[in-house]
């Protein structure tokens, strides 16, 4: 990229042209491998705490000459150069979910700033980071980035099913993602899909119209209905096949040129506790997957939750370094490739089994910690990365339950840069 710095930088006749401490690979470096801390702390650290370390605001200068493409080229080039493409019965598993990430409330816009949340009257700011995340590489495979304000989480997933040339694939989602428009953008792509949809006892949702269903707790269905933007009698009259599209409930297959569209699906419901139940919609087909390999699959889902923790707070997106949106959006990135980064040499680390109680895995923050260290230092001969983080180890508890505490989410005040 730097020998191609031009693509990626706002003015290509001027920025990083001198031969500067501060230059265009650096910069983008030092982005990457910043943690929690203070800029000027973290500047210090980068910098082996030399007297000629750049100040803050050089820095911050340094870094806007850079558009946010160049770390999402990046982030898409490392991908390809070093995924492994590991498969579940042929199938990459990509669960999409989305994360929102709280940024300072100085700057108020209309992308990032939502007014009026409460009864009180009070606006935050935050950005919402759409993801699909690779189950079995543990990685981010895709992003989107959207202000809160301006959201669309479905649009966003069918932005990323859309883009995806890879393999074939699983797309997996929680709640919140069931439409038709975005079932059939899968079945479009060539790949499968697998969305959790409220439960058939809800009063509204998306599975009570491919009803009625058998009279028992479990089943495994397959359902058709023809989807369409006409209201005629025979349609009202006909519940069982037609669907009624209304105009403001987006689907891209109907116009007035092809008012009916055949939808077809599996419905799956499984019970998970003596009084609980998981509904399913999906396109995976029951001769290869039973409704075991469907509940192992969802299941598979919570990878991606886990994810977005490590990386807000093991890798540090909670404490951001600016105030500028796009400036934000550079760290996003950078925190995700700096995940991914991660996540491949911590995927490879190989524990030395034992005798004990439990099993073991790699401590994941402990190895972030490990793996800037070293990212950074210019130093010849291979560093001990991998001994060093195959010594950090966690046991594995399984069956481990905490109570759920909810809290607002809060930006981490630009206090925290006080010494």
């Amino acid at each position: 990229m730097d020998n191609s710095r031009s693509l990626f930088v706002e003015n290509p006749d001027t920025d990083f042209i001198r031969n500067r401490k501060l230059d265009f690979s650096t910069v983008i470096n030092n982005i990457i491998s910043m943690e929690a801390g203070s800029l000027k702390d973290e500047l210090l650290k980068l910098n082996d705490y030399s007297i000629d370390t750049p100040t803050a605001s050089a820095f911050i200068q340094a870094r806007n000459k850079i558009k946010v493409d160049a770390f999402k080229s990046l982030f898409n080039n490392f991908n390809k150069k070093t995924s492994k493409l590991k498969s579940y019965k042929g199938y990459r598993l990509l669960a999409v979910d989305g994360s929102e990430e709280p940024i300072d409330n100085t700057f108020r816009d209309k992308e990032t700033t939502v007014r009026n949340c409460n009864h009180l009257g009070n606006s935050y700011s935050a950005f919402h980071i759409n993801a699909s995340y690779d189950l079995l590489e543990c990685t981010y495979d895709d992003i989107i980035i959207q202000g809160e304000a301006e959201k669309n989480e479905n649009g966003a997933f069918n932005e990323i099913v859309d883009r995806y040339n890879g393999p074939k694939a699983i797309f997996i989602a929680d709640r919140n993602y069931e439409s038709y428009n975005s079932f059939e953008h899968v079945v479009h792509s060539g790949n499968k899909y697998l969305i959790r949809v409220k439960d058939i006892t809800s009063s509204n949702n998306i599975t009570r119209s491919l009803g009625p269903f058998p009279d028992t707790d479990e089943f495994d269905i397959d359902v058709s209905r023809i989807l369409t933007i006409k209201q005629t009698n025979e349609i009202r009259k006909n519940p069982q096949i037609y669907k009624f599209i209304p105009a403001n409930q987006r689907f891209d297959y109907l116009s007035k040129d092809k008012p009916f569209y055949d939808f077809q699906c599996r419905t799956v419901r499984i019970k998970i506790t003596e009084d609980t139940y998981e509904c399913i919609i999906t396109s995976l087909d029951r001769d290869e997957f039973s409704m075991e390999d469907i509940k192992e699959l969802y299941n598979k889902r919570w990878g991606i939750e886990t994810s977005f923790r490590q990386v807000k707070y093991a890798i540090g997106l909670h404490a951001l370094h600016s105030k500028k949106r796009k400036l934000i959006k550079q760290e996003i990135y950078a925190r995700l490739l700096l995940y991914n980064f991660c996540q491949r040499i911590v995927q490879d680390i190989k524990i030395v089994k034992k005798k004990t109680k439990y099993t073991y895995q790699v401590n994941f923050t402990k190895a972030s910690h490990i793996i800037r260290r070293f990212l950074n230092k210019k130093t010849s001969g291979k560093p001990p990365v991998e001994n060093l983080i195959a010594k950090e180890i966690l046991p594995v508890r399984p069956g481990r339950t905490n109570t759920r505490h909810v809290s607002a989410k809060k930006v981490v005040c630009f206090n925290y840069r006080f010494d």
